[in-house]
């Protein structure tokens, strides 16, 4: 990277003139370090240097901070560059997997009972078709990697029973989710209960006619007679089960309705901090929406609002020539890829020349991030897919600039131990402009206890230093 040179040099030179039996000491030393100065000639009995100021251009930038950084290109422009970036919240955390509740009670009949009380045992198998609610979204299948399954049965027989619950479009290592319950009848209604970990299991939801969001629950019921106990004329078992504390690995399905943030901001631009007074105008400035896609689902970045305020709190809104301020970003094909998009605002395509105008040091944004439902084909998910939103200026310092201010305060003490002696004091002030452009000066005197101004170096602004060729 190149270095920048351009700066306006200031020294003030204090001359006093003293009848001939005053003494200073040390003088010297400080005469001849001033006598350095191309073109100044010294004749007074003493002459102090009282204030070296260097403008430069970093003062003209008004520094540089994390978002901001200075780029030349090859033939030498100097552009500035500012970026503001958001990053969304793990996929984990905007799609929630809701704890799921499932009841049911299955009714024994007299066959079944007939069974029974000839044989001392019986088997009965019932089946049940749930719903997952993804709450708006298809899925399609769930890979969890922590949970749990929290079962519970009841029953109006005085007999022992086995339970076993089976979730055949599920799969945990090599076997399917099964859970086994036993409930020997102790003298009082039968209730019993047991949890099983999901962690590292599968559940998937394409089995039925519907295609998605849907799973059946699979009971198998041993009854076994014990003692004399009665077998009454209606018997039946009742469950209830919950999927709690889910989180996924991976998701697959269709999602339309997802819940990100919407995203709201503001950065400034230091550029225009010393811009109450002045003119500006940038040619080809550019400012630039980038977007890392993670997710496997297209999304639309809508800016709901981009505005700027200037020093005078004037707002100017940004606005494109034609259509919305938005950028469409495409789905990742590939599970654990990103996908990149951008758009581009200049000064053809949006109102980006009267934004800069106004000198906007403060920006606001707001941004909804949207699902792009119009894409039919089955998306994923991953734990830690995010979007990532870079909003980046580019301002080439090529343009045109008017009455900018730049200050620079320096203290100087000037102690004295005849002062009334002095006779005349003369003030000389040398520059030397770096900038290709006229530069008008002026300095004020101050006092530095009551921080009152005391006097000026000239009656009125004038041009002291020419532009640099």
């Amino acid at each position: 990277m190149k270095k920048i040179y351009s700066s306006i040099f200031i020294l003030l030179v204090l001359v006093i003139i003293f009848p001939a039996t005053s003494c200073v000491k040390d003088i010297t030393e400080t005469i001849e370090k001033a006598s350095k100065v191309n073109q100044v000639k010294w004749n007074p009995t003493i002459a102090l240097p009282l204030v070296y100021s260097n403008l430069s251009f970093r003062d003209f930038l008004k520094g540089t901070n994390a978002n901001q950084y200075i780029m030349i290109d090859d033939d030498s422009l100097v552009n500035l560059i500012y970026e503001e970036n958001y990053i969304s919240d793990y996929a984990e955390d905007v799609f929630d997997l809701e704890t799921q509740n499932y009841s049911e009670t299955f009714t024994f009949n007299s066959t079944q009972l007939e069974v029974l009380n000839s044989l001392g045992e019986v088997t009965v198998n019932f089946s049940q078709r749930v719903s997952y609610d993804g709450n708006g979204n298809e899925l399609d299948k769930i890979w969890f990697k922590a949970g749990q399954i929290e079962l519970n049965f009841t029953s109006t027989f005085e007999h022992n029973i086995s339970c076993k619950l089976s979730i055949p479009e599920s799969q945990r290592g090599a076997d399917a989710i099964s859970i086994d319950l036993n409930a020997p009848y102790s003298g009082t209604p039968t209730d019993v209960s047991d949890n099983y970990d999901l962690s590292g299991s599968e559940i998937d939801f394409t089995k039925t006619a519907q295609g998605h969001s849907e799973f059946d629950l699979e009971f198998e019921f041993t009854i076994t007679k014990t003692g004399s106990n009665p077998i009454k004329a209606s018997e039946s078992i009742s469950y209830s089960m919950a999927l709690v504390d889910q989180k996924f690995s991976k998701v697959t399905g269709y999602f339309s309705d997802l819940d990100y943030e919407n995203l709201s901001g503001s950065f400034s631009i230091p550029f225009f901090s010393n811009s109450k007074n002045g003119e500006i105008g940038i040619v080809d400035p550019e400012l630039e929406f980038i977007s890392e896609n993670g997710i496997g689902l297209p999304i639309d970045l809508v800016f709901d609002q981009f505005e700027g305020k200037n020093n005078f709190d004037n707002i100017v809104p940004l606005t494109k020539t034609s259509g919305d301020l938005q950028l469409a970003v495409p789905r990742a094909v590939t599970e654990g890829e990103s996908v990149l998009n951008s758009q581009i605002l200049n000064n053809s395509n949006s109102s980006l020349i009267e934004y800069i105008s106004n000198r906007p040091i403060n920006n606001y944004y707001k941004v909804s991030i949207l699902p792009n439902i119009t894409d039919l084909s089955r998306h994923w998910l991953l734990d830690s897919s995010q979007i990532s939103i870079i909003i980046k200026y580019t301002l080439p310092l090529h343009g045109t600039l008017k009455d900018y201010l730049l200050e620079d305060t320096k203290p100087f003490d000037l102690s004295l131990e005849n002062a009334d002696e002095i006779k005349e004091v003369l003030v000389r002030l040398y520059s030397e402009n770096g900038f290709p452009v006229n530069i008008k000066t002026q300095l004020y005197f101050e006092d530095s206890i009551t921080n009152t101004l005391i006097d000026s170096l000239f009656i009125t602004d004038r041009v002291v230093s020419k532009a640099a060729q």
